[in-house]
């Protein structure tokens, strides 16, 4: 859903070798995703997604950044159980 804001890209041979898929399950209970509030609805906003194809939409949801410091989240939470 994201566009690159340049195509000028440093590809780095070493982070790409290391890359792996996972299912989304596995990422969304990752223990830092769990910890920290703005992690923890972006995780749940890429299990959403996956799962159901018409997600669209945004909407600021107050969250705390990982400083403490309140910050907002836009994002649908129309699909979230």
């Amino acid at each position: 859903m994201l566009r690159p804001r340049s195509f000028d890209i440093q590809k780095q041979d070493l982070e790409i070798e290391a890359a792996q898929w996972m299912p989304i399950e596995d990422y969304v209970d990752q223990p830092y995703n769990k910890e920290h509030q703005l992690f923890k609805y972006v995780a749940e906003i890429c299990k959403t997604k996956a799962k159901k194809q018409d997600y669209v939409g945004f909407s600021g949801m107050p969250v705390a950044s990982t400083s403490g410091k309140e910050t907002y989240l836009y994002f649908n939470n129309r699909d979230f159980h």
